[in-house]
Parts: C-alpha cells; structure tokens; sequence
C-alpha cells in the first residue's frame, strides 16, 4: 500500500548536511591518512605507529594524530547523523545551522590534531565546539521526542 511522507521546508538543506557533507569530511580525512602513513612507514594492518616510532619521528607523529581524528570523527558521526535526520523533521534551520557548525568545528578538530605543534595533539581543543554543536542537536531531539509523546 503506497503511503505519502510530508517533509518540512528545508529538510533537503538537513539531508545535504547529514548525508552528503558529513560523509565527504570522513573521505577528506581519511584521504589525509593515508599519505602520512606512508611517511610514518607504519605497515598495514597496523592501526597506528608504536610509542617508539613516534618518538623518533615527527611523520609518526602525525600519522598517529590524523589517524585518531579520523577515528573519533567515525566514533561520532552514526549518532550526529541520525541527530540531524531526526531534530530536522521539526527544526530544519536549526538543524542545518548546528550541524553546519558541528562539521565546521569538526574540520578545525582535525586541522589542529594533525598540524598544530602543540604537544599531546592539543591542537584538537581548536575544534573541541563539536561537542556542544552534539549537544545541542541532541537537545533538539530530545525536545521533538518529548513533543511527540
């Protein structure tokens, strides 16, 4: 039985966010990589360069660094799509608006894990946004669920 889905004006800007943009940044990141693995010389399949190489490299070093911020953006993305797709159905502007935000502080996150000479990768906390940016889609889904009770 075929059945009709109403969407909010401007839900395709949430979907262009959630679905298409979020997925590029894993592509660019993960793009990011895989050159630095080859400079850090860390063989497949190991997933990061050992204590020992880090310290005597600076390319292991950001290999380990890139590695990780891509590993936390994939760690992340699954909730904060589904945040995005859902919070959307009821606030399309804001959606758009924080999970624009969320990908922008994202791409900064990765940006300072990997070139900031900041020891410990510190450089991170320039796009430590990204939690609030979370939050706050959550908080809009929190409040479309409690609407729909």
């Amino acid at each position: 039985m075929p059945f009709a889905v109403t969407f909010p004006d401007g839900y395709g800007y949430v979907v262009f966010v959630a679905l298409g943009l979020t997925p590029l940044l894993a592509w660019v990141q993960g793009s990011v990589v895989g050159p630095l693995r080859k400079a850090a010389g860390v063989p497949y399949p190991n997933m990061y360069a050992t204590p020992q190489q880090v310290k005597e490299s600076r390319d292991a070093y950001k290999f380990n660094c890139a590695q990780r911020a891509h590993g936390n953006l994939l760690e992340n993305m699954p909730q904060t799509m589904l945040y995005m797709l859902f919070a959307g159905l009821e606030y399309p502007k804001a959606t758009f608006a924080v999970g624009t935000a969320w990908l922008i502080c994202r791409a900064i996150f990765a940006y300072g894990y990997i070139t900031s000479e900041k020891p410990d990768g510190k450089g991170r906390l320039y796009g430590s946004g990204y939690l609030l940016m979370q939050g706050a889609l959550w908080g809009m889904c929190g409040a479309l669920a409690l609407k729909m009770l």
